[in-house]
């Protein structure tokens, strides 16, 4: 059996993962395979978490009779970190790979004109590199690595010397801030990693601040800094999917065209297609990336958590192609996009404001939240709404959020098949608290 290996090299298993023992932390090893995970990966997973969140801060073990379901715990009233976090700087390479990048910058920073060769950087990494940690490739490694280096902006090729340079890098940062700054940026940084997206870069710049912080002497400043900010509810799992969001905004950013390695959602199988990048939508509420895509003249909504990875093509596309795409999904409710061959549905619903209420806050509430929507007052409490549904499934949530004060009217098929779900829902919300009549 091969020994173990802490480094992640593939972040989608690992993502995978962290998002079900996160999210739901009640399954156990014997129900891996529910998730399309083999025990033994499901092993190798946890062992990873344990490592990266540490055994006993974040990641416990309930039982639940022989049976041990691993979650994530976290209190709100104690710190404001995210432990996931640490999950996503744990994305590496293999261990020839981080080897090869930091002696790389190490053979280029002892060069007294910060240049070397593929061949002189390769010749030095070779003569200390241990064998047991290099390969039979170690050339194609490094050429990997130098490219990767160059994306990055650590070194750049000079074409004509055919040599590599180590860029300068600013090595005082925070000098010219006095302590009383550095400490004002820290808390800053503190409220908006929590509250704003994406948040992973700023989750660096935290940890950069802190160790320099310490260095000052500061820990009792840190210390009390984490105590001033309480942050209930807030779904920490959305930065599992920042990768992903990076890449189709990079995407999108240069008209370039995607592949996608999706799950369906009934199916339980994956699949893979080209398509077009047209939005990011983020659902604040729940902590959801959604990426709206166009395949084959038609919009898709994938959920960001069934995407197990895109890869941005060299083919480029002209973006007036999805202009006409993007008016569409104006007129769409949320992400629910409307299926080819039915389109937009007409629906019919009367709302009714309480009448105890001075301000009509329903009213107010459906011409903020549905867009296009025709409004018809009939009397100072009841108004009716005529909107082109692009979807019922999301659009059921919203329309239940205003209980009693909401009623599906109309003749139309999307309008009867909307108030038919509605009324089969609300039964099954009886059924639990007892048919009140």
């Amino acid at each position: 059996m091969p020994p173990f290996n802490p480094f992640v090299n593939d972040f989608n298993k690992l993502r995978n993962f962290s998002r079900i023992v996160y999210l739901y932390g009640c399954y156990s090893r014997e129900d891996a395979e529910n998730f399309n995970i083999a025990k033994r990966t499901f092993d190798d997973e946890l062992r990873r978490m344990r490592i990266f969140l540490g055994e006993e801060k974040y990641l416990i073990d309930e039982k639940d009779g022989k049976r041990k379901l691993p979650c994530i715990v976290e209190d709100f009233f104690k710190d404001v970190e995210n432990p996931l976090v640490n999950i996503y700087f744990s994305k590496t390479s293999t261990a020839l790979q981080t080897t090869l990048f930091f002696m790389t910058l190490q053979v280029l920073n002892a060069e007294h004109d910060k240049k070397a060769s593929a061949g002189q950087i390769l010749d030095k990494i070779s003569q200390v590199l241990d064998r047991d940690v290099a390969d039979a490739d170690l050339e194609s490694s490094l050429k990997r690595i130098l490219k990767q280096m160059q994306q990055l902006g650590i070194i750049k090729y000079l074409k004509d010397e055919k040599v590599y340079l180590l860029c300068s890098q600013a090595k005082e940062v925070f000098k010219d801030f006095s302590i009383d700054e550095i400490k004002n940026i820290y808390i800053s940084v503190l409220f908006f990693i929590n509250s704003h997206v994406p948040s992973v870069p700023g989750w660096y710049l935290k940890e950069s601040l802190e160790k320099y912080l310490l260095e000052l002497g500061e820990k009792e400043f840190i210390e009390n800094a984490s105590s001033m900010f309480w942050f209930t509810y807030v779904p920490h799992h959305y930065i599992l999917e920042e990768e992903l969001v990076w890449k189709f905004l990079e995407a999108a950013s240069n008209n370039k065209k995607l592949k996608v390695w999706y799950w369906l959602r009934k199916k339980n199988k994956k699949t893979e297609f080209v398509c077009l990048p047209v939005r990011i939508v983020y659902d604040v509420k729940l902590g959801r990336w959604y990426f709206l895509v166009a395949k084959e003249e038609e919009v898709l909504a994938l959920p960001a958590w069934r995407v197990e990875k895109i890869e941005i093509l060299q083919e480029s596309f002209n973006p007036k192609q999805i202009l006409p795409l993007a008016n569409l999904i104006e007129k769409c409710f949320f992400v629910s996009v409307p299926k080819r061959k039915k389109g937009f549905e007409k629906i019919t619903i009367r709302f009714k404001n309480p009448s105890n209420s001075s301000y009509n806050f329903v009213l107010a509430r459906v011409k903020r939240e549905l867009k296009n929507a025709r409004i018809n007052r009939v009397d100072e409490e009841t108004f009716e709404v005529e909107y082109e549904l692009s979807n019922i499934k999301e659009f059921k949530g919203w329309l239940r959020s205003f209980g009693e004060r909401a009623l599906v009217l109309g003749t139309t098929e999307a309008s009867r098949k909307l108030r038919e779900e509605m009324i089969n829902e609300w039964k099954e919300i009886l059924k639990n608290y007892g048919d009140i009549s």
